[in-house]
């Protein structure tokens, strides 16, 4: 595709959740770049009371006055998007996928931030899944979109170093500060054609699909350090949770007791071996993950010590 010069580089923006937003706006500070349209998924209803609420970037689009569609699906949207003759398409967490006639409508490039270094974690949970396997860096790719998942090439990383007690919503921050910058430092030189995309390698391709329900429920005949990464990854939302004489308890903060091995060699996994004001101790596999902040179904989250020494006894069991 030809460029020409123009004023402002002119981009439709696609995306739904907080690191889309926080990428958003810096689109819309970023003087260089027109933001003509936002895209986002329809308002939902959340909570108890079941309000119908926004997402976070329309939210941010509607803070800059900027027009807002909201389609259940793109194809719907073709005709205004190709009215409107972007530079640019650029996706960040949108939750849908893009047609390729979709694809076919910027002038320059269609564009995705993705949240790991590509061709590692393609799918719609990279950030988790690098928590997960206890990876100790990850970050961001800016790639071109194709019919593919994750698949096109990309134009540039930037990488972040997972820091050893972090959880998902401490990292999407981090990643959403790593991927504004990522965008205002390569944005105009791929608008003035300064920067050759590279082929992912395929055979160093891994995926990260979508969590599912299930993978939240923690097996406590684990080792402590993939109880503690789980947990991690699942933090704050949607949250690893266990139960307790049949009552079910989010577990959304813990310090893994690598060092301690169960003296009671016979002790069941799950076990709570302690409580105190900083804690409560459960027997994992290998050793001892203590829990730090648990959350009662219905309930707000408090500091696991102090609810435990009304609600658990030692001796009883995770399931």
């Amino acid at each position: 595709m030809q460029n020409k010069v123009k004023s402002k580089m002119k981009v439709i923006f696609f995306g739904t959740p907080k690191i889309g937003a926080t990428i958003l706006e810096s689109l819309v500070t970023n003087p260089e770049v027109e933001v003509q349209l936002v895209v986002t998924q329809p308002d939902k209803k959340e909570g108890r009371k079941l309000r119908l609420t926004s997402s976070p970037v329309k939210e941010m689009a509607l803070k800059y006055g900027l027009p807002v569609l909201q389609p259940t699906k793109v194809a719907t949207i073709i005709p205004e998007l190709t009215a409107l003759k972007p530079d640019f398409l650029i996706t960040c967490a949108f939750g849908q996928f893009l047609p390729p006639k979709v694809l076919q409508i910027p002038q320059i490039e269609p564009l995705n931030l993705h949240g790991s270094l590509l061709p590692a974690y393609r799918g719609g949970a990279p950030i988790q899944m690098a928590i997960w396997n206890g990876d100790t860096e990850t970050g961001m790719s800016l790639m071109r979109m194709v019919k593919g998942m994750d698949a096109g090439p990309y134009f540039a990383q930037a990488k972040l170093t997972i820091k050893p007690d972090i959880n998902s919503e401490e990292l999407f921050s981090e990643m959403a500060d790593l991927g504004s910058v990522l965008l205002k430092e390569n944005l105009k030189m791929i608008f003035e054609g300064k920067i050759d995309p590279l082929d992912q390698i395929e055979s160093l391709v891994t995926f990260a699909p979508i969590l599912k329900s299930e993978q939240e429920h923690l097996n406590w005949n684990n080792t402590t350090r993939n109880l503690h990464n789980q947990i991690r990854a699942l933090s704050p939302q949607p949250g690893a949770w266990t139960t307790y004489k049949e009552q079910r308890y989010k577990i959304l903060k813990t310090t893994a007791l690598e060092n301690c091995k169960n003296k009671i060699k016979t002790v069941i996994p799950g076990t709570i071996l302690e409580i105190n004001k900083k804690g409560i101790t459960v027997a994992t596999q290998d050793g001892q993950l203590q829990i730090l902040v648990i959350q009662k179904a219905g309930k707000n989250p408090t500091p696991a010590g102090i609810f435990g020494l009304n609600a658990f006894q030692i001796g009883g069991k995770f399931i």
